[in-house]
């Protein structure tokens, strides 16, 4: 479908991440769990791709003119007053994505896509 074929191809990951803002450390270096969420995009099939979009966004493809004319840009940062063991928060009308300090890639991964496909708790509309 054209939906998946949007938002799945590694161009689009490479946009979105050109047009994101990223939380960083004190050192001024993106948040390790930052580069994980990117890392984990790339792995991700197109279905899947277009469900963690959808999450943060609302909607499950790119504007036509490309990621760049997200009204607010895409964001996604560590939320410090997030617990390891929590679900990711997206805050939709703002295209933010807050995820725990999470251990490992791995947990980040399966937290990010419980939350995409069943995990209300951690949605929050504004």
């Amino acid at each position: 479908s054209p939906v998946l074929a949007m938002a799945g191809s590694d161009e689009d990951v490479a946009d979105l991440r050109d047009a994101s803002h990223c939380s960083v450390d004190a050192a001024g270096k993106a948040h390790v769990q930052v580069d994980w969420f990117w890392q984990t995009m790339r792995d991700l099939g197109a279905g899947e791709r277009s469900m963690v979009l959808q999450f943060v966004t609302g909607n499950e493809r790119p504007p036509l003119t490309g990621f760049g004319a997200l009204e607010y840009p895409f964001t996604v940062q560590v939320g410090e007053h997030m617990s390891a063991g929590s679900l990711p928060e997206a805050h939709v009308c703002f295209n933010q994505l807050v995820l725990p300090a999470y251990a490992s890639a791995g947990v980040l991964r399966d937290k990010l896509m419980t939350a995409v496909r069943e995990g209300r708790e951690g949605f929050e509309l504004y």
